[in-house]
């Protein structure tokens, strides 16, 4: 009774809400004839990048208890996603809603619908969402309605690290460097049998833009950075400074790249070695970093793994811990034709309750900061919330190309084609090309 009578309250707080939003987004006017329709029904249609299997059961069980209107979901590739779009709208059978990644939805952003601060508080956005969820936030409001997040964190050997007597795994990038030499194993050919950790080439590492990303983030730099003035986006990646010494992100990218090079202390990666999830799979690799959704993965494909999870390493400059985050938001569709129902829909979807539904289906930390207050048992689940925190994203304008663009970025450094410096002035003159 208690929950039909929840189920209530929120339906007809959504009304409301939806009402309030088009009437202050001037969608509907008061004394309309389109006033008196503005009652949620029919069915409401979401594109997503998420699996349909973790997402319609949610809905199936929300459009049982609801008679007003129902939900339905489909499942788009996250790399044809932007091109799924445009040739809906061509076609006039585009969706709603949009459940997407904080690295697509830039190139979609002209496409969506903003919700005005006079209806949805700037203030309570922030008050209610975690600091990385801001990527989501336009001069003029709220693109997308956050719903969780999938940090960047440390998978760890316990079985490696206990062989070498570690008592705690690092928590620093300089602890994990003073590990190297104790934690990486090569034969009489020099040949790498067990690695610290997969840092330092472009080819062979699957999260290569995450973990740079990262690192630029805890060297002070946003990437791309939102001016909420002009509403237009820059590069920030300056390698610039007074006396002529290399910049934090020059630091950063040399950094990386050391880990590469057979000739300095921190050699512990090549090349010539498999891909850094499977070495760590195979019980080869000491740590690995890689995103929380990747949990399952790992126990799946290797149930004897004795390892566990830790928040990214940080430098002890860093006043906060910092670490790279894919925020999951849903938008509505300018073009929607349905909208007084796509924006009831997105309310529920937004809801505490469903943020909680949602995080524990697809087992990844809610950006809703009541919901991460709540102690978690789970001890994966426990550091995945407190990375949720120390999550920040960018606005990518093309996650494919600025990969690649990083990519590149890392081979021209451990080629020699160009020091830190030059490379990552090279990288953001190519990115700064793919801004609108």
């Amino acid at each position: 009774m208690k929950s039909n009578f929840q189920t209530i309250l929120v339906i007809i707080f959504v009304v409301v809400f939806g009402a309030a939003v088009l009437v202050f987004s001037g969608l509907i006017s008061f004394g309309s004839k389109s006033s008196t329709t503005a009652t949620p029904q029919g069915n409401v249609v979401m594109w997503g990048i998420v699996s349909r299997e973790l997402v319609q059961p949610y809905l199936d069980t929300f459009n049982i208890g609801n008679a007003g209107y129902t939900i339905s979901y489909v499942e788009h590739d996250p790399q044809t996603f932007k091109q799924d779009i445009i040739t809906a709208l061509a076609d006039g059978v585009q969706p709603d809603l949009v459940l997407i990644s904080s690295e697509l939805f830039s190139g979609i952003k002209d496409k969506l619908y903003v919700t005005p601060y006079t209806t949805f508080p700037e203030r309570t956005y922030r008050d209610t969402n975690v600091d990385g969820a801001q990527v989501f936030l336009t001069k003029d409001g709220v693109i997308a309605q956050p719903i969780v997040v999938d940090p960047l964190v440390v998978y760890y050997n316990k079985d490696i690290l206990a062989q070498a007597s570690f008592v705690i795994p690092p928590i620093t990038w300089s602890n994990l460097q003073q590990s190297v030499g104790v934690l990486t194993k090569k034969d009489k050919r020099n040949t790498i049998t067990q690695s610290t950790i997969a840092l330092g080439t472009a080819g062979n590492i699957a999260h290569v833009r995450d973990i740079i990303s990262a690192l630029f983030l805890q060297a002070g730099s946003t990437i791309v950075s939102y001016n909420p003035t002009t509403d237009t986006n820059t590069v920030t990646l300056n390698t610039a400074t007074t006396d002529g010494s290399a910049s934090p992100l020059a630091q950063a990218l040399t950094f990386y790249t050391s880990f590469s090079d057979p000739t300095n202390t921190n050699y512990s990666w090549n090349n010539a070695l498999p891909n850094d999830l499977d070495m760590f799979i195979a019980g080869r690799s000491a740590f690995y970093i890689g995103r929380a959704s990747e949990l399952f993965t790992i126990q799946s494909q290797n149930p004897n793994l004795n390892f566990d999870v830790k928040e990214l390493f940080q430098t002890s400059a860093n006043p906060r811990p910092v670490t790279f985050g894919s925020f999951f938001g849903i938008g509505i569709l300018k073009a929607s034709t349905n909208l007084i129902t796509a924006y009831a829909a997105s309310g529920v979807l937004s809801s505490k309750d469903a943020v909680d539904a949602f995080s524990k289906r697809l087992s990844l930390p809610p950006v809703r900061r009541d919901l991460l207050l709540v102690q978690q048992t789970n001890p994966y689940v426990a550091v995945f919330f407190r990375a949720a925190v120390a999550s920040f994203a960018w606005q990518d304008p093309n996650p494919v190309a600025t990969e690649q663009i990083f990519r590149d970025m890392i081979t021209n450094v451990t080629s020699g084609r160009a020091n830190a410096t030059t490379a990552i002035s090279d990288a953001a003159r190519d990115i700064q090309s793919l801004v609108k």
